[in-house]
């Protein structure tokens, strides 16, 4: 029995499609008859807006090591009752029959077997590693302020992002340089792919 909800799907993306293909249509009709309009439409849309302030907000240290610190207590009781529960449950009350069960509806039996184990794994390690954090936190915070000190340094992303942020026009220029050709191709693609999106809706 097919599933409704791919059915669905499988349309709106044939529909998106069929709307992509009548505009391919268009902008190669303009491309043809009228590439010096397609030039000025695509200056007045083609605007570059930079990322940099974006990126000047977002690569900023924002530290919270002092108030952590200051209500290690608390947090550290909090960590160590929630480290203790997810040992407890993953490790003696976690029935794996009913969660494979519902998995295999969607998902293969033994796929479903292996992310079910590697959840069960990774949550009693993380329980672990919590618990020993909450207990340092709660009794000795001063015995994890030297790894929060190595573990804490700031990389700025300021370098990776300079590349992102750079316009590139190759693509446009060529069009430009080319614009009857490409319109015949693209005119040849749109109707190819509207006559089968459109033979495969009916």
């Amino acid at each position: 029995m097919t599933n409704p909800l791919s059915i669905i799907l499988w349309q709106s993306l044939a529909i998106f499609l069929l709307i992509g293909a009548l505009m391919g249509v268009a902008v190669s009709l303009l491309l043809i008859f009228k590439p010096h309009f397609m030039a000025r439409v695509n200056w007045v849309a083609n605007r570059w807006i930079s990322t940099r302030h974006l990126n000047k907000l977002l690569d900023r240290s924002v530290d919270i090591e002092q108030w952590f610190y200051q209500r290690h207590r608390p947090l550290g009781i909090l960590i160590t009752f929630g480290a203790c529960y997810i040992l407890a449950y993953f490790g003696l009350l976690f029935d794996k029959a009913p969660s494979l069960q519902r998995m295999t509806a969607y998902l293969p039996v033994q796929m479903a077997e292996g992310l079910l184990d590697a959840l069960v794994l990774t949550s009693l390690i993380g329980g672990a590693v919590a618990l020993f954090v909450g207990l340092f936190l709660w009794l000795r915070p001063s015995l994890l302020r030297g790894m929060e000190e190595r573990s804490n340094q700031w990389v700025s992303s300021r370098r990776a992002t300079r590349v992102l942020d750079i316009p590139r026009d190759q693509v446009e220029c060529f069009v430009a340089g080319h614009a009857r050709r490409v319109g015949w191709l693209l005119l040849l693609g749109s109707i190819y792919l509207f006559f089968v999106m459109f033979r495969w809706l009916v």
